[in-house]
């Protein structure tokens, strides 16, 4: 059986959640349609990170994604750093989406089967970003149908990342199919900005190799952030290997062929999480991603499809592979 509710509200929120026996999500469309909660059902564990300082709220257009952040999985797109658009304007810090109200609807409602569509307007660009989150009775992963469409009468180049900020602990396991990862300069105290390196080993300014699949406890004050460019496969999970429960997701590389790894391990603002990106492209300046030929890119008219599968799991200490089906396979 599987249900969707729309009756009730989080902190004056309008909340849309899907649920089956496996898993449970609700999400926020005054929010850029950010799935605030994740919920492996049987053991009644979100998967999500929420911010322990900052609840979640109305935003105005323009704010800064940081000093907001409540926690989550939102949207990144059109940009990440707030970046110049045509006719001198710009862009807002992490994209025109994650900040702003949607249009919805329930477009499935069955014993089997239900969806919700989630549509955003773009304010500086002509653009329109949709995202259909649908789930089946008995599966524990929920299916994200994306289409994001230029407009306009001009090209658009664009960087979008998908962003949900994970529940960790120094038990959690990274498992990513990369070959190759790059320092980014934000927080880059303990590794050299710029350095590349054959994932998942980097060499520290002390000249230690860190495994960066590990996650440092709080006290570590771990704070970073890393570029795995070209991808092998389009997955990444991230499991905790004690209690053997874990978080995936599996993605087209056609569409995201990078992953940003974003680490706040006690090491900024006193926060305890990190965020797998499935991204277009990098580095998170949209200037330069654009200059390097690392980034989205749509002509007038043209539209960009993905489907992503987010998976809740259990039994498993580390994970070896994600099929595109979501079937996850121990590593």
């Amino acid at each position: 059986m599987i249900r969707v509710d729309t009756q009730w509200h989080y902190r004056g929120l309008q909340v849309v959640r899907l649920e089956n026996k496996l898993i449970c999500l609700d999400v926020f469309p005054e929010l850029g349609a950010k799935i605030y909660n994740f919920i492996h059902r049987p053991s009644n564990r979100n998967l999500l990170w929420h911010n322990p300082r900052i609840p979640p709220g109305r935003q105005h257009f323009g704010a800064v994604f940081d000093d907001v952040c409540s926690g989550g999985w939102d949207e990144l797109i059109p940009n990440d750093l707030p970046a110049a658009a045509d006719d001198g304007e710009v862009l807002p810090d992490h994209g025109e989406v994650w900040s702003q109200a949607t249009e919805w609807e329930v477009v499935k409602r069955e014993e089997t089967e239900a969806g919700v569509r989630f549509v955003s307007r773009g304010h500086v660009l002509a653009t329109a970003f949709e995202k259909t989150i649908s789930l089946r009775a008995d599966e524990s992963f929920c299916t994200v149908r994306y289409r994001f469409t230029n407009l306009g009468p001009r090209p658009i180049d664009f960087l979008w990342n998908i962003h949900p900020a994970l529940a960790v602990s120094p038990a959690t396991h990274l498992a990513v199919p990369a070959r190759r990862g790059i320092v980014d300069s934000w927080h880059a105290v303990q590794f050299e900005a710029g350095n590349e390196y054959d994932w998942p080993y980097v060499v520290d300014l002390a000249g230690k190799r860190v495994d960066l699949r590990k996650v440092p406890a709080p006290e570590s004050a771990t704070a970073d952030h890393h570029y795995l460019v070209d991808l092998q496969r389009g997955w990444c999970a991230a499991t905790d290997a004690e209690a053997r429960i874990g978080f995936g997701l599996v993605f087209p590389t056609k569409v995201f062929p990078h992953l940003w790894l974003f680490r706040a391990l006690g090491g900024w603002r006193g926060l305890y999480t990190l965020i797998l990106e499935p991204s277009t492209g990098y580095p998170n300046d949209l200037a330069t991603a654009r200059k390097t030929g690392h980034c989205g890119h749509l002509d007038p008219g043209a539209s960009i499809e993905a489907e992503v599968k987010a998976v809740a799991y259990s039994g498993l200490k580390a994970v070896g592979n994600i099929e595109p089906d979501a079937t996850v396979s121990p590593g």
